[in-house]
């Protein structure tokens, strides 16, 4: 097939889904509140659920799913003001001033101590991600797009703190309330594929390895965000879940698959560091048979456009069900591991 061939058809599918009903809310929203919902019904009864439900009051995982997502609403340069408000149907129910000052208390904490390079995002926002390249098989801490306090870690450091520990530095974390609303969001993260692995190209298109020589920034796709489409960019398309996914519609067969999910065979602390592995996994796979462009420079550094291939809102469909069910499944076993019958 001629590339302008398969350029039109790969057009022609995600325009599809653009036109798909009720398609654009993100997994930053749906999926998370899915993901926590399955956890809810797994912890249900237990121990772990009465313990979590007397941190959590009268708000369950689900809705807290996307508490670490609302408080990106917090703005560091308007002296920790809420400057979201109305903007985020998910986030209503924390638009009060109690939950905005609990916001703005975390944001304060955890904005500046990981010392942010000039062109890095607060502290909190970067415990949502790491961005290992696709040449690699498993995590590392030291390889290009992986640091102290990326998903990784911050899912570790939250974990010590629902056993009774401190947080390790730079992460600020005041209590398990505090722990339990980090994690509802970010085992979600760091199952999603292009959260934990990113392609990096050079000017003319091609993969590298950052890793080998020395690393240039503007190679870095930012976990595709750098990746364009008609649909915007790739990592907003993998953001995105299918209608069936979505909480209220699939749920209870989400939650029978999450039952038959093994607990991670490694001691807890290593849990996080085998999720990015699968994470890593799942991501080659959503970068099998794509094709690139040669560079565009812009404001923020280099874009390049994507071609996918056919069928690959199967692939997506099928990985993002499969990251899910494994999400929820692994939030509640931290719980019930911390807190065990």
């Amino acid at each position: 097939m001629k590339t302008s061939s398969f350029l039109i058809l790969v057009a022609s599918f995600i325009v599809s889904l653009l036109l798909t009903p009720n398609h654009a809310l993100a997994w930053g929203a749906d999926g998370h509140q899915s993901v926590g919902a399955i956890a809810d019904a797994l912890i249900k009864d237990t121990k772990a659920g009465q313990r979590v439900k007397a941190l959590l009051g009268e708000n369950t995982l689900e809705q807290m799913s996307v508490w670490a997502d609302c408080v990106k609403g917090i703005a560091p340069e308007k002296d920790f003001a809420y400057t979201s408000a109305g903007r985020f149907p998910e986030c209503a129910f924390l638009e009060n001033p109690a939950a905005i000052a609990a916001m703005a208390d975390y944001a304060k904490r955890n904005h500046s101590d990981c010392k942010p390079a000039f062109d890095e995002e607060s502290c909190h926002k970067q415990y949502h991600y790491t961005n290992l390249a696709l040449q690699h098989n498993e995590y590392k801490q030291g390889r290009v797009g992986s640091n102290d306090r990326d998903v990784v870690h911050a899912i570790s450091a939250a974990i010590m703190v629902l056993q009774g520990k401190p947080a390790p530095a730079p992460f600020n974390i005041k209590d398990q309330r505090e722990a339990v609303l980090m994690l509802a969001h970010l085992v979600g993260d760091i199952h999603q594929p292009l959260h934990v692995g990113s392609v990096y190209l050079n000017a003319e298109g091609k993969q590298t390895n950052p890793d080998e020589g020395n690393y240039d920034r503007g190679t870095h796709t930012v976990g595709g965000n750098a990746l364009q489409c008609p649909c915007g960019n790739l990592h907003a398309l993998w953001d995105d879940i299918p209608v069936p996914l979505k909480r209220g519609k699939g749920n209870e067969v989400l939650i029978q698959k999450a039952k038959t999910v093994a607990k991670t065979n490694a001691p807890i602390e290593q849990w996080s560091t085998w999720w990015a592995n699968d994470a890593l996994r799942d991501a080659k796979i959503a970068f099998a048979s794509t094709q690139f462009s040669a560079s565009t420079p812009n404001q923020r550094g280099n874009s390049w456009s994507i071609a996918l291939p056919l069928e690959y809102e199967k692939t997506m469909a099928k990985l993002k069900e499969d990251a899910m069910v494994r999400a929820g499944a692994h939030l509640a076993q931290i719980f019930t591991t911390v807190w065990p019958e």
